[in-house]
């Protein structure tokens, strides 16, 4: 693979944990990677929007599904690691009656675009995207401007696994929430973060990063205390799916600055799982839902 353009992105797709396959041997048959996904692109003609098609490779999933990913034309993966990406078609043509040219597949990683010449081994849900281009330019090694600063993302987790000494920064993705007092984080309507899949192992502990809640331009450990230096933290529960977070996950109780708020996986095994978080009160209450992926 080759990394094309660190990008400064303060919000980006999220692209987290799915299930993760154990290294398989030479004379077994690899499994597929049916936690990746291949988004080949649509354009408009003539007013009428048009899906690019990938006949191999993949299979389509239907509009009610794209829908829920908030994506639209999505084929999932067939194909083992290592395996050759498919190609997909398009008959878009650019100004001169050319038909636009396949460039390859990318993904946003860690905020840097990175182009794959295979099918990647992917350990959480991974979108890769169709690269076109209407003319024959082919992708060159980025020119990093000097000075560079790469920028932390607005809303993330940091991580602890057990027994790694290294933390992860997993990056969360805004979306619109019904719950209008939730607050708004700077985006003028009531958002929740989400991470889609995301990989748990026993023992895992995390804490919530987040801007938006006060006036600090870095993303800052949330909840954040109210002017009575209160905060809390609430694990929520649906009835409608029979579904407790306080079987997940473990909060502390914030009765003091001193007390981090650090939530602990419960589970005995790796578990994937949807997490939703909102904030209310000024940011000072923090409520997480997590599901297990279906």
């Amino acid at each position: 693979m080759k990394k094309i353009l660190a990008l400064a992105l303060s919000s980006m797709l999220v692209i987290s944990g799915a299930v993760a396959f154990s290294a398989c041997n030479t004379e077994e048959e690899k499994p597929a990677q049916d936690n990746l996904y291949f988004v080949p692109g649509t354009y408009v003609s003539d007013g009428v929007k048009i899906e690019n098609t990938l006949s191999n490779g993949a299979t389509k999933l239907s509009d009610d599904v794209c829908a829920e990913m908030n994506t639209e034309n999505v084929y999932q993966c067939t194909l083992p690691a290592g395996a050759n990406l498919p190609v997909p078609t398009s008959q878009r043509k650019d100004k001169d009656d050319n038909l636009y040219s396949f460039n390859g597949w990318w993904a946003i990683v860690n905020a840097t675009v990175t182009y794959y010449d295979t099918v990647p081994t992917v350990t959480e849900t991974t979108f890769l995207y169709a690269d076109w281009r209407a003319d024959l330019s082919q992708r060159r090694d980025p020119i990093i401007p000097e000075g560079w600063v790469e920028v932390e993302p607005d809303h993330y987790l940091m991580v602890k696994h057990a027994g790694v000494d290294e933390l992860e920064r997993v990056t969360m993705r805004e979306q619109a929430t019904n719950m209008m007092s939730a607050e708004e984080l700077g985006y003028g309507y009531p958002v929740e973060l989400c991470i889609q899949g995301l990989e748990l192992k026993p023992g895992d502990m995390f804490t919530v990063y987040t801007t938006g809640l006060s006036e600090a331009e870095e993303a800052e450990k949330a909840p954040v205390e109210d002017k009575d230096g209160r905060r809390s933290i609430q694990l929520e529960a649906s009835t409608e799916k029979d579904n407790d977070t306080a079987d997940y996950l473990s909060a502390p109780t914030l009765t003091t600055w001193r007390t981090e708020p650090i939530l602990t996986y419960l589970g005995t095994e790796t578990g994937y799982y949807n997490i939703y978080i909102k904030f209310f009160s000024g940011g000072s209450t923090m409520t997480i839902y997590l599901e297990p992926m279906a």
